[in-house]
């Protein structure tokens, strides 16, 4: 494990800004590409919040995901998706945790190298797993956007291919795999709250919902910590910001342009909730579903439970998208602190 200096970072993207943006049928056909190595995960109704928000919520478990997080689908799509030659140029990426085990794990699966950037202050947990998948893992002081910056050098440098974790189209297709489950088990769906970071599980859900949902309404949800998304819709320009600290450090970094005119595509809105209301919504799973949920899962439901997603259009799915939250962060949570 070595610990890298951000400093003078180059871009480096395998895929124009300006391509087509993903399709339902890039969608699909990620579906079938990482079948029988990507889970099914369950879609099941939760009684507690069906009562509070007057219609069924269905909550869509990536907690149970192979990886415990959603993030395989657009690793593995991606990785699957490149030729042998590619592959063996090696696979660099930057990730604050579920997308490094992600690109780790598709890696190793379909024999690349792959080396993962990620900050220094991820959780423990999650740079332990990355490493166990077999990735080389390099740590970057200055928090994801300065990860990602040193990720796109090393590409640039040594001519891996660089895995964005949220607006390569491959990715993206991927992660609206798990869209197409939910309107696949319940075509009835109106409303999809789904957590937001850098754009690429709202934007491949909502490629979806356009496609085959009827009228059907795709709420995002970050913490006023992790509020890029927010900011860039309300500005109609992708913004840069800086935040404070934060539960959800999957939902924070900025985003880029092409996500940005994703979103602006397929999201209908991205609401806001404090960190506070999240460390409740982990506790409220945990007691009243049994659920163990990430900070960066549970911001869906807070919006839920403070009301923050405004009137809700049933029946509603609720993306929880990982469980991979550590030990002791858990144990202060459900202790109150």
């Amino acid at each position: 494990m070595t610990t890298t200096d951000p400093a003078a970072a180059a871009p480096h993207q395998a895929f124009a800004a300006d391509a087509p943006l993903p399709a339902i049928g890039d969608v699909r056909a990620a579906a079938r590409r990482i079948s029988g190595v990507v889970r099914r995960t369950p879609l099941v109704r939760s009684d507690a919040l069906s009562e509070l928000a007057g219609t069924d919520v269905w909550l869509k478990l990536e907690t149970l995901q192979r990886t415990g997080a959603f993030k395989l689908r657009g690793a593995y799509n991606f990785v699957a998706s490149l030729a042998d030659a590619e592959r063996a140029r090696g696979l660099v990426t930057a990730s604050a945790g579920n997308h490094g085990i992600s690109v780790a794990l598709s890696a190793r699966l379909l024999g690349a190298r792959a080396v993962v950037f990620v900050p220094d202050d991820a959780p423990e947990g999650k740079r332990r797993r990355i490493a166990r998948e077999g990735a080389e893992l390099r740590l970057v002081a200055g928090g994801y956007d300065a990860a990602h910056a040193a990720a796109e050098a090393f590409a640039e440098e040594s001519g891996a291919r660089f895995v964005n974790a949220f607006s390569d189209p491959a990715v993206v297709a991927g992660q609206g795999t798990v869209g197409l489950e939910i309107f696949e088990e319940r075509p009835s769906i109106r409303t999809v709250v789904t957590p937001a970071g850098g754009g690429g599980l709202i934007g491949g859900i909502g490629v979806v919902a356009r496609a085959i949902g009827d009228g059907v309404r795709v709420v995002g949800v970050q913490t006023d910590e992790t509020a890029a998304l927010h900011a860039s819709l309300a500005a109609g320009r992708p913004t840069s910001s800086v935040y404070g600290p934060t539960l959800c450090e999957g939902l924070s970094g900025d985003i880029d342009e092409r996500a940005f005119r994703l979103a602006r595509e397929v999201v209908d809105e991205v609401v806001l909730v404090s960190e506070d209301a999240v460390r409740r919504a982990i506790r409220w799973l945990a007691a009243e579903e049994g659920i163990i949920a990430e900070g960066s899962a549970a911001v869906s439901v807070a919006a839920l439970l403070e009301g923050a997603a405004g009137e809700m259009r049933g029946p509603v799915a609720v993306v929880l998208t990982g469980s991979n939250l550590d030990a002791g962060r858990l144990a202060a949570i459900l202790s109150g602190d």
